[in-house]
């Protein structure tokens, strides 16, 4: 089992949509069995996967929320939520993909576990008790490194970093790689790798082109990062998918940034063999 964080403490980079597409392509077309975990307050992936309604039925007991150990109010402080009880299997009729959703109220989730001995490492106990047997986990992470994302760094194997190729990326990459080092050596246990910048909402300009080469030779020449040689365009086309509650490799599976992604999966994966 690989788990992968999605990561970057700048928001509208294309971190969900990449681990949601990532996700269904893993499933649909490589025959993995895949577990997304939305750990992001604002719920993108989970309304990417599964509608409003199917939300309200279990909001109140079985997502993320739940599993990090904010609703108490259902259990005994030394009864610990089953995460097996917050996976929806086979979002959108996809064989092999799983979804934990997530929840607003995990923007309280530090206040909430502020005095919690070992809050850094629930997750990573939490994964340790899943029933079925995943070849991946995604997780899409806010973009911030509060408890949340800590969790996610704690029991990820790798991160990969999705980046617009725009000025602040330039600047904010290497701060983002800072910071991770300087959490790995706090949070016990963690021994994530950054695997790589995938490059996302990519524009045939001359500013894009020129930001591109400059983040890739910043990557190489300064912070010693890989960057993925498949480039994800930007295209509306991913982003509509969304508001049917569906990735877009199954609502417009013949846009251009499907295929990139389908494209990028092929990569990830010799990557991971080399």
């Amino acid at each position: 089992m690989r788990i992968i964080s999605f990561i970057n403490m700048k928001g509208g980079v294309g971190k969900t949509t990449s681990v949601v597409e990532i996700g269904t392509i893993l499933a649909r077309e490589h025959n993995k069995k895949v577990l997304i975990i939305d750990i992001d307050p604002q719920t993108n992936a989970t309304f990417s996967l599964i509608g409003i309604d199917d939300w309200q039925e279990i909001k109140d007991t079985a997502t993320i929320a739940d599993v990090l150990g904010m609703n108490n109010k259902f259990s005994t402080r030394d009864e610990e939520y089953d995460i097996n009880d917050a996976i929806i299997s086979d979002v959108c009729g996809i064989n092999n993909l799983d979804l934990i959703p997530s929840h607003i109220e995990l923007t309280f989730l530090d206040l909430d576990l502020s005095a919690e001995p070992g809050r850094e490492d629930i997750l990573n106990r939490q994964i340790e008790k899943l029933e079925n047997d995943y070849d991946f986990i995604l997780i899409d992470c806010p973009p911030n490194l509060t408890i949340a994302p800590q969790n996610a760094l704690v029991v990820s194997d790798y991160i990969i970093v999705p980046v617009a190729p725009e000025f602040y990326a330039a600047i904010g990459l290497p701060l983002l790689i800072n910071r991770i080092a300087q959490l790995k050596r706090k949070l016990r246990g963690c021994a994530v790798e950054i695997l790589g910048v995938l490059f996302t909402q990519v524009r045939r300009t001359n500013d894009h082109n020129h930001h591109l080469d400059t983040i890739r030779k910043t990557c190489t020449d300064d912070i010693d990062i890989h960057t993925f040689q498949t480039v994800i365009p930007f295209t509306t086309r991913i982003s509509e998918a969304a508001k049917f509650n569906k990735p877009a490799s199954l609502h417009n599976p013949n846009a251009d940034g499907v295929t990139a992604y389908k494209n990028f999966t092929q990569e990830l994966l010799l990557n991971l063999e080399e």
